[in-house]
């Protein structure tokens, strides 16, 4: 399946109805706070509801997914935190049977001496020109649903469920268990990757099989590297070329740990002792070049560029440009590098990346509306459509403002 679209309301900051549509490289920009980071973890947080596990599969929407806390208590979800507040999510995915789309707004019900509960209060599931819809009735811990199939007249039902999706959903209609089936084949091979970044400490037990998980700090990486030849090649190699560094992995018996060097060092050190750039960056790449090996899902990033000088920039864009699977498995990128979108928009003028496989997202606060995802979509000339004055202009500023004042003083 691939994620086409996601939709949330009243979910952290997001007070309206807001959705996006994914592209295969969606890029998020806007001010600190205006909720990017919200956005990007909200389809973690969609996935763990597909596939909740341990003590939070009886939660619509487990607070922990794929390493992500998306949040201390249901509150914290949700916009002004109420307590007797409710969210909805909504997504739409595509695969060769045709599209399929699922929503879903959840409750957090609070009775007296006894502990709060979360409820689905309404659930839609459509696909082929099917529809099912279920709309609770009461807050009674078995309270039943009012079903409709396809337009039918609304049943009772009482319907169990695990996360996001009931457990039988074949008691709702034929065609629902293999569209219920899909979705929860899908959510695992959602990863995020989280900024800040922490490895794997040194030295590590080398595995026999590397991972295809890397963890939300990206603590598997150095596993992966170990585990894999041909990645660790390439990711030498991006080394090389991006700082004229070296990576390799340094057996010790069963143990192996990370190691960087250069030509003006005589000796190698551990790459957690080198300059915070070269560690922060590495899950980055890992991710980058395992994308089109990874299957179905989606890979998310935080900030990519995290912790490098601006020159290095250009040759993360690059990697990661260079290795997007495609609608499978869209890439999103949270990012407050101008050169991020430059090089996205270089690529499309170049004829190298199609238009329509890039979009990008101007994220910002809206009074009564909360944070507001403004789509810019980017022409095969590499020109975006329209652009919010002021973003990106600081350079352009500081250079006026030198001029000014070269010029009073002379």
């Amino acid at each position: 399946m691939e994620l086409r679209k996601l939709g949330i309301k009243r979910y952290k900051g997001y007070t309206q109805r807001a959705e996006v549509q994914l592209a295969p490289l969606t890029i998020l920009v806007g001010p600190n706070n205006s909720g990017k980071t919200a956005l990007a973890q909200a389809i973690q947080l969609l996935a763990g509801g597909l596939t909740p596990s341990g003590p939070d599969a009886s939660e619509p929407l487990p607070l922990e997914s794929g390493g992500i806390r998306h949040g201390e208590t249901f509150e914290d979800l949700v916009t002004g935190r109420s307590v007797h507040g409710q969210l909805r999510m909504s997504a739409t995915l595509v695969d060769d049977t045709g599209e399929t789309s699922l929503s879903a707004t959840i409750r957090n019900v609070m009775t007296p001496n006894r502990p709060s509960a979360r409820q689905i209060a309404e659930w839609r599931l459509a696909s082929g020109g099917n529809e099912i819809v279920a709309l609770r009735r009461g807050f009674d811990d078995r309270a039943d649903y009012r079903i409709s199939v396809s337009g039918s007249a609304p049943q009772p039902q009482q319907l169990d469920w695990r996360g996001l999706l009931p457990l039988q959903p074949g008691n709702l209609a034929d065609w629902a268990e293999a569209r219920v089936h899909a979705l929860r084949n899908w959510a695992p091979g959602v990863r995020h990757l989280q900024c800040p970044r922490s490895l794997l400490a040194s030295p590590f037990i080398t595995p026999e099989n590397s991972p295809t998980v890397l963890g939300p700090n990206g603590q598997q990486a150095p596993l992966a590297l170990a585990a894999d030849h041909e990645l660790r090649e390439s990711v030498r190699k991006w080394y090389r070329d991006a700082f004229g560094e070296t990576i390799d992995v340094a057996a010790q018996g069963i143990y192996s740990e990370l190691v960087a060097g250069s030509p003006a060092r005589d000796t190698n050190v551990r790459l957690v002792q080198s300059g915070r750039g070269l560690s922060q960056v590495l899950p980055v790449v890992v991710m980058a070049l395992t994308a089109a090996a990874a299957g179905p899902g989606v890979d998310v990033i935080e900030h990519p560029e995290a912790e490098l000088h601006p020159a290095a920039h250009a040759e993360v864009a690059e990697l990661l440009l260079a290795n997007l699977p495609g609608p499978i498995r869209p890439m999103v990128v949270e990012t407050h590098s101008e050169m991020m979108l430059l090089r996205a928009r270089r690529w499309v003028a170049e004829g190298r990346l199609p238009a329509g496989n890039v979009l990008v997202y101007w994220i910002h606060a809206e009074p009564g509306s909360g944070s507001v995802p403004r789509k810019i979509a980017i022409d095969e000339r590499g020109e975006m459509d329209s652009w919010p004055a002021g973003v990106f202009i600081e350079d352009y500023e500081e250079i006026l403002a030198i001029r000014r004042a070269a010029r009073t003083r002379g």
